[in-house]
């Protein structure tokens, strides 16, 4: 700046005295510059938006209403409510209804960019939200709601990351033209309905589903059977939970009810039946939704896990039965068939129901699952299963029947095996005082078909056995690389009586 240059180029021990005045006048006009640049527009902060505080709430006078405003130099007061969201800046708006009707909020701003808007009645510090008008910033939640004539609300846009320019917009919707039962739209297999629950009520003395206890925004819609199918009715949008209900007739005959639009209704629709289907939602998610009907999606019950998954003859056999259905339903029975001419029913639970069988022989078997859903659904899957019985025995263990502490004996261990040769690993332990055991040595070796073979250890008997009177072995045998189909035979143990060193 000028005066700084004059500064940087002009010290005091250079001024002669007789200049200082004039030098005091250019420092004064020098920092009057300073001072005018620093009030000029642009060179300080931009003073926050008009609308930044409650009090000062942009008044819309008629719809539709658009108005775009600067957020990133707004406050957040410390009663600002937090309702819907909490901010770091905020802006106010004010609308006084003057009839009954709908009114939907809207931003300009992308998802994920949007400042969170809400809407109040009351006065300041007794503020009540109201209930739908709560859109999220990202992009989620219910932009419109109802509102009643004469009453003012206030609308509060809350910007946090993304503050900066936005469109604020209220416009009037019609109420939602198949809102009741009387008015259901009609909708076509494989077409796409579309609706908005955000205008929508419940009427009076309006049918609810068993499943739905907290919906107050509904939708109906009407289908009339051609052919005989079981349809799945869902709402395809990734961000509505709005529940579907389906009903029978005039009636209303629940037939069908899934509280989350994620979870299709299903019913068997009969040629030239009506069903009238109910599409609702609470005042947090009401919104713009698709509903679609479409052919139930087949399913195909499968052993989702088998325990053990090695299994032989003697072994009880578990079967984890998953039902196999896109739609996420149970089954209500079926059966599985084992493959050795055997089967048992599948039960009716929710979950996975668990299935048992046990071989009588070793071989490959056809294990075939057919299972049917509530709704008539029904499929099966045929899967191979291999029962091969593995199975290894202690057959013997010899010890010295007296031993000297000090002295090395030999213990022999003798180990069967049956239907095939094995690999094995056999382990010799000894028993301590406390009822634990010290593994006191490991070899490894094979048995052939029907064969047994035996293992050669040796054990020092020591001062503790001597002070014990006794020593007890223990060998173990296990299968080299797999488990054992009959384990309970696989230990067995030896004592021999020990004396002190003479």
């Amino acid at each position: 700046m000028p005066l700084r240059a004059s500064l940087g180029t002009r010290g005091r021990a250079e001024r002669p005295a007789e200049n200082w005045g004039s030098h005091l006048r250019a420092l004064t006009i020098g920092a009057a510059v300073v001072l005018t640049a620093a009030l000029a527009p642009g060179a300080a902060q931009a003073a926050p938006p008009v609308n930044d505080d409650f009090a000062g709430a942009t008044a819309i006078t008629s719809l539709p209403f658009s108005s775009t405003v600067d957020t990133r130099e707004g406050t957040a007061a410390d009663d600002d409510p937090s309702h819907c969201w909490w901010s770091t800046s905020s802006v106010w708006f004010r609308y006084t209804a003057p009839a009954d009707g709908f009114v939907r909020m809207t931003t300009d701003r992308p998802d994920d960019q949007k400042p969170a808007v809400s809407a109040y009645t009351g006065e300041r510090g007794a503020l009540t939200w109201t209930p739908g008008a709560c859109q999220y910033p990202h992009g989620g939640g219910s932009n419109t709601f109802a509102v009643t004539a004469g009453t003012t609300y206030h609308f509060l846009a809350q910007d946090t990351r993304f503050a900066g320019p936005v469109t604020f917009g209220l416009e009037l919707v019609p109420r939602a033209a198949n809102d009741d039962l009387a008015s259901a739209a009609d909708v076509r297999l494989d077409t796409d309905a579309t609706g908005d629950t955000g205008p929508a009520t419940l009427e009076a003395g309006e049918t609810r589903p068993g499943c739905d206890s907290h919906s107050s925004r509904s939708l109906w819609f009407r289908y009339t059977a051609d052919r005989a199918l079981i349809i799945a009715a869902k709402v395809s949008d990734s961000r509505s939970n709005a529940g579907v209900a389906v009903f029978r007739g005039s009636a209303l005959a629940e037939v069908d009810c899934r509280q989350s639009a994620h979870d299709p209704a299903i019913f068997a629709a009969t040629p030239g039946e009506t069903y009238y289907l109910r599409v609702a939602d609470d005042v947090y998610g009401a919104g713009p939704l698709t509903l679609r009907l479409a052919e139930a999606p087949q399913i195909k019950p499968t052993a989702w896990w088998v325990s053990p998954q090695q299994p032989g003859v003697f072994d009880d056999v578990r079967f984890g039965i998953d039902p196999g259905d896109p739609a996420g339903r149970w089954l209500a029975g079926g059966e599985v068939r084992f493959g050795d001419g055997t089967s048992a029913p599948i039960p009716a639970v929710q979950g996975t129901p668990e299935v048992w069988h046990r071989y009588a022989a070793d071989g490959e078997y056809e294990v075939t699952i057919t299972g049917y859903t509530a709704d008539g659904r029904s499929g099966s899957s045929t899967q191979k299963l291999k029962v091969e019985t593995h199975d290894v025995t202690v057959a013997d263990v010899v010890a010295p029947a007296t031993a000297t502490a000090g002295e090395t004996g030999r213990v022999e261990v003798s180990v069967s095996g049956t239907r095939y040769a094995e690999g094995i690993v056999v382990e010799l332990l000894r028993r301590r005082p406390d009822g634990y055991h010290d593994v006191v040595g490991t070899v490894r070796g094979q048995v052939a078909k029907d064969g047994t073979v035996v293992l050669p250890f040796a054990y020092t008997y020591s001062a503790q056995d001597a002070a014990l009177g006794k020593v007890t072995l223990k060998a173990r045998v296990r299968l080299d690389g797999r488990d054992d189909n009959n384990p309970g035979d696989n230990e067995r143990q030896v004592e021999t009586t020990v004396v002190a060193a003479k």
